[in-house]
């Protein structure tokens, strides 16, 4: 029961959702844009692949069509799960990764997808090392990092419903 000529609360939501992977790319490319890079030729880590945290379940992943659309778009995208099993499960992307610091090696952006425990506990200035680069870029799709320490370290800081962090001055 809802009001007439309106979608239902469902239909919409499920809108809302579909959207959510494009709605990662527009915060990837801003946040490139930020630091003076596009996503053609950028390296983007995408930690999570699995759907549901701390789990091998990649069933209807949202990281799916943001890996296509930024692969499209010319990027190298390189992915990072640590509970999907790339031998065993038919939805694993190729080169599916288990060595997170190979896949954050040299990446200028970095795209969390998944709350995975192993990313809740990510050090900024680790992962900042491992990037390589001035300003890498943090683009948070599940809330499980703290804006403010990967900001205060020199990230492009990006996240889903974070207007008030998303538009912050990048610290030198």
């Amino acid at each position: 029961d809802w009001p007439e000529g309106r979608e239902s609360l469902y239909t919409l939501a499920r809108g809302i959702n579909d959207f959510m992977p494009e709605h990662m790319v527009h915060l990837t490319e801003s946040a490139l844009a930020q630091v003076g890079k596009t996503l053609a030729g950028s390296k983007i880590a995408l930690l999570g692949w699995a759907f549901i945290n701390d789990s091998d379940d990649a069933r209807n992943t949202p990281a799916e069509p943001f890996f296509e659309a930024a692969l499209a778009a010319g990027a190298e995208v390189r992915v990072h799960d640590p509970w999907v099993d790339p031998a065993t499960s038919p939805d694993a992307p190729p080169g599916l990764s288990r060595d997170l610091e190979g896949v954050l090696s040299g990446a200028d952006a970095v795209a969390v997808f998944a709350g995975h425990k192993e990313y809740r506990g990510l050090e900024p200035a680790r992962v900042k090392g491992l990037c390589g680069c001035e300003w890498p870029v943090i683009v948070d799709g599940r809330n499980v990092v703290d804006p403010d320490a990967w900001i205060e370290v020199g990230f492009a800081y990006r996240g889903i419903g974070r207007g008030d962090k998303n538009r912050h001055v990048i610290l030198e």
